[in-house]
């Protein structure tokens, strides 16, 4: 046996790598302590970090000999980590490899290896010499977290020699042979008994020894030959065993049971209970005599004075069946580490207890019983605790965020979608700080100015406005390199808004508004009447905007767009100037002020936004003077509104009177004429006169392509016959199509039938279909790029006969996402995704058109934004389209066609119409021919007749 272990441990040592010169630790970073019946050493984490490492014993002619996992529970060694994660080692004074004098002085040599890049592994020496303090008791059990030992005195003083000597044959590294005076007798939990031999009780890995005066036996736990019991509510792990020593005339009995308690902890949100049975049954043989002699407990191998239990509060406390060790979670002694799950904060209590009970048997029988009990409580969610301690008067904002232990530290704040670090934060006048706590835990302040940037400010109401400050806290695990993050929001109301002031002039030609800045208007968009003020608009009407640091200074000159006639007549023009500022995220209105001015009437020509003229005429323009009261437009019926000897003024809409309208480039053109006619002479004083007669043309311009100038409603009649009503109205304004620039072209497609599984390819186009049948049309998916999730909810669909999208005439057939129905034509949603819609042509055209089919929609992502991303319906204002998003948010442009729609009978009914179009036309040319013959004729006559007389 003894060869056999020589032979384990040389070809360990074999195995081992290149190991380099010893060195001793630094300073500060490895201790050592004899501590109740076992070595003590201590190592700091931070010197091994992440290198390989390994603890070698010096056995007594200084051979290392590698310790792994099994040989040191054998052996007696328990290589853990303390709380803290620092390496910790506990080595039995009863241990393999102890210089062991008499059982008073103990003196132990391990080394710790530490690789070393680029030169092997180090070794560390250690060396320890203990000495008993208090004397050892008749039976001494220790529960230690990777083995069980129980050492016995021997109480037959005349065969010490005998049995040390035959036992310490099997013990590893000693030569000679292998006695088998010791046996080893084991109760199996089928309570059957099985004897072995010392030596195969070795290879089966328990430890035995005999010293001077004690004979030791040591277990793993866990073992074949091990039990767990109930001893009353508790559950104990055992092993019933004897030593038995033989020579001739003596044999000697030693009982090594060992017992040790197995129950786990229980833990509540608050405290830690270990409970364990009073008495130990399988330890104590006679409960008769059995008396105890109190229970003591201790922290990290140290045992305690009641006054330390006391002020840490813990609790230790025993009856006649428990004893019970309550520990509050976060008590000194442990360890509180932080933790993060699922960026959840939260802690976990760490604490080594021990607990040592000492009673006595028999006569002479004492015992003391040592358990160590390691404790790691579970993930404990902690929610951390925000504080807002603003006081608004310091116009700074004063929060903080606790509370946390020292493994935690604060790493940068985002502060409205802004990542600012520390050092950021303390260039931007931020204060940020941290507050300790009696606990050991400690709460980071910080503290931000009102006038930031970063600082969201919103106007409410009167002089009142609220600061909001966004915070999220980015903090990191400082051990374990996890970040965390904690948001929340903080407001604070303050009566400080100071309100612009205005000021006015009028000049000749213009009106002027002087604004005295607020400390609001920053954030707030300038209007005048409807539009914002902005640099194209300003230059587009020949605004003079001059602005200072505490003023806005706006001129606006007569007949700009923006301006607001109240009243025009021959007296004057009265015109007025609405300015406004609204929120820049609401538009509601924050601030406005209105004034009028008053301008003679003169030479005018004046196109409304409501399709209105407005012109006077003056007879001062013409020799002779005509009588302006005397004028007319194109139709005789429209008379001046107002006029006098001098002036008249005309008002009137471009849908009447005669205006005719015609497309010039990018504008819609409006024109109708002022006429007067000369009455002639009577017919018995007739006088050839050179005086024409005065025609003076009126012209409106509007550009298609402006949202603001243009407005009207559009007919839903018959298709290709429609265009501008005269109804106009602003609440009924129609925005003429127009493509931005952050449209997408894509297509749309259109399916052969309503399954929509086969569709028209571009070579099928121009599709012709006949009335009474329906379209089906659906958004390409395949046109919007990578993306899975990227939709497209169509918003505004269109139909017009001009590949143009703002052609004429056009009909709506979705608007703001519903679906539209006009005389000849319906339109139907077809549920999706994608997003798709039919159009039905119902009859009632009598001729072929080709169309164009036009879809804006607006560009969103299924997956994160679904609401926006939904077909919805809005008819707060049935025929009316509005926008219900932001221009700026990006769109796709969709199209179809051409489609061509028949009549039905389609070949012989177009000859036929286009046969009669061709008569009607010769009729007519053959009739205006006729009537400029006659006209000739009759004025060649009727000069004959004033010539001859």
């Amino acid at each position: 046996m003894a060869v056999t272990l020589q032979l384990r441990f040389a070809w360990l040592c074999l195995l081992l790598p290149c190991i380099a010169l010893s060195a001793n630790f630094p300073s500060g970073v490895s201790k050592s302590e004899c501590l109740n019946r076992v070595f003590w050493i201590w190592v700091d984490k931070d010197f091994v970090g992440s290198r390989e490492w390994y603890l070698e014993a010096l056995n007594a002619t200084g051979t290392p000999v590698q310790l792994d996992d099994d040989l040191a529970s054998q052996c007696g060694y328990s290589i853990t980590k303390d709380i803290y994660g620092n390496l910790e080692m506990r080595i039995s004074f009863l241990a393999c490899w102890v210089l062991n004098v008499n059982d008073l002085q103990f003196d132990l040599k391990v080394q710790l290896l530490v690789r070393q890049n680029g030169v092997g592994f180090i070794p560390y020496p250690v060396s320890l010499s203990c000495r008993i303090t208090d004397p050892w008791n008749v039976r001494e059990v220790l529960c230690e977290e990777n083995f069980m030992e129980v050492s016995v005195r021997r109480i037959v003083p005349w065969v010490v020699d005998w049995m040390t000597e035959d036992l310490q044959a099997v013990w590893p590294v000693t030569e000679g042979g292998i006695s088998q005076s010791w046996q080893v007798e084991f109760q199996m939990p089928d309570l059957s008994i099985i004897t072995v031999s010392a030596a195969k009780a070795q290879r089966m890995g328990y430890g035995l020894n005999a010293t001077a005066t004690r004979v030791v036996f040591r277990a793993p736990y866990n073992t074949s030959e091990s039990r767990i019991i109930k001893n009353g509510s508790y559950h104990l792990e055992v092993i019933l065993a004897k030593m038995y020593y033989s020579q001739p005339l003596i044999r000697l009995i030693v009982d090594t049971t060992t017992a040790c308690p197995a129950d786990p902890p229980m833990i509540t949100n608050t405290s830690i209970f270990w409970l364990t049975p009073a008495i130990l049954s399988p330890l104590v043989l006679d409960l008769v005599a059995y008396r105890d002699r109190g229970v003591s407990m201790g922290v990290d191998g140290r045992l305690l004075d009641p006054s330390v239990i006391a002020t840490n509060g813990y609790s230790l406390s025993k009856n006649a069946t428990t004893v019970n060790v309550t520990v509050p979670i976060g008590a000194p002694g442990g360890y509180t580490e932080s933790d993060i799950v699922n960026n959840t904060y939260g802690t976990t209590y760490h604490i080594h207890l021990l607990l040592v009970h000492h009673w006595r048997g028999a006569t002479a029988d004492t015992t003391r019983h040592s358990a160590i009990k390691p404790i790691n409580t579970p993930f404990m969610p902690q929610v951390p605790i925000f504080i807002n301690r603003t006081v608004p008067e310091t116009r700074y904002f004063n929060v903080s965020l606790g509370n946390f232990f020292p493994d935690v530290g604060l790493k940068a704040f985002i502060i409205k979608k802004v990542m600012v670090t520390l050092d950021e934060a303390s260039r931007r006048g931020f204060r940020v700080g941290t507050v300790d706590n009696k606990n050991g835990t400690s709460a980071y302040v910080l503290q931000v100015p009102f006038g930031d940037p970063l600082v969201e400010q919103k106007y409410l109401e009167g002089n009142k406005r609220v600061y909001t400050l966004y915070v999220t806290y980015i903090l990191t695990l400082l051990s374990k390199k996890k970040d965390f993050t904690y948001t929340d929001v903080v407001e604070c109301v303050l009566k400080d808004v100071v309100p612009p002031t205005y000021d006015k002039t009028c000049t000749n030609n213009s009106l002027i508004l002087n604004m005295t800045r607020g400390n609001m208007d920053m954030y707030w968009i300038p209007y005048i009447r409807d539009l914002p003020l902005t640099q194209a608009l300003a230059a587009s009407q020949n605004y003079k905007i001059t602005q200072r640091a505490s003023t806005l200074l706006i001129e606006v000159p007569l007949f700009s767009v923006g301006l607001v006639y109240e009243d025009i007549t021959l007296r004057g023009i009265r015109a007025r100037l609405d300015f406004a500022l609204k929120d820049n995220k609401t538009l509601q209105v924050r601030s406005s002020y209105s004034f009028a001015c008053n301008f003679p009437t003169d030479r005018l020509l004046l196109c409304l936004p409501n399709g209105t003229m407005k012109a006077t005429v003056l007879s001062l323009d013409t020799k002779p003077r005509f009588d302006p009261r005397e004028t007319h437009l194109k139709d005789p019926t429209c008379k001046p509104q107002e006029a006098n000897n001098d002036l008249a003024l005309f008002s009137f809409s471009v849908f009447s009177c005669g205006t005719t309208r015609q497309f010039v480039g990018g504008y819609l053109v409006y024109e109708n004429e002022v006429t007067f006619d000369r009455k002639g002479l009577p017919p018995i004083k007739p006088i050839i006169s050179r005086n024409s007669t005065y025609r003076l043309t009126l012209r409106c311009r509007y550009p298609l392509t402006d949202t603001q100038q243009v407005v009207g409603k559009y007919n839903t009649t018959i298709i290709g016959r429609r265009g501008i009503s005269t109804d106009f109205s602003n609440e009924q304004a129609k925005v003429l199509r127009k493509r931005d620039e952050n449209t997408q072209v894509s297509d749309l497609k259109v399916a052969r039938d309503r399954t929509f599984t086969s569709f028209y390819h571009p070579g099928d186009f121009p599709l012709l279909i006949q009335q009474e049948e329906s379209l089906y049309f659906e958004v390409d998916e395949r046109r919007r790029g990578t993306s899975p999730t990227r939709a497209v909810r169509l918003q505004e669909c269109w139909a017009t006969p001009s590949h143009r999208t703002d052609g004429f005439p056009q009909w709506d057939l979705i608007m703001d996402g519903c679906a539209q129905k006009g005389t000849n034509y319906s339109v139907d949603l077809v549920q999706g995704p994608p997003s798709r819609f039919q159009l039905k042509i119902e009859g009632g055209l009598s001729e072929q058109y080709q169309l164009f089919v036009y879809c804006q929609g607006l560009v969103c992502d299924s997956l994160l934004e679904s609401d926006r991303c939904q077909t919805a319906c809005n008819e707060a204002k049935p025929g009316v389209w509005r926008r219900t998003v932001p221009v700026a948010e990006p769109y796709e442009l969709l199209s179809a066609g051409p489609i061509r729609i028949g009549p039905g009978e389609a070949e012989v009914q177009y000859r036929h119409v286009e046969e009669k179009s061709w008569s009607t036309w010769i009729w007519l040319l053959s009739v205006g021919l006729a009537f400029i013959a006659a006209f000739t004729v009759g004025s060649v006559i009727l000069a004959l007749r004033l010539f001859v007389c």
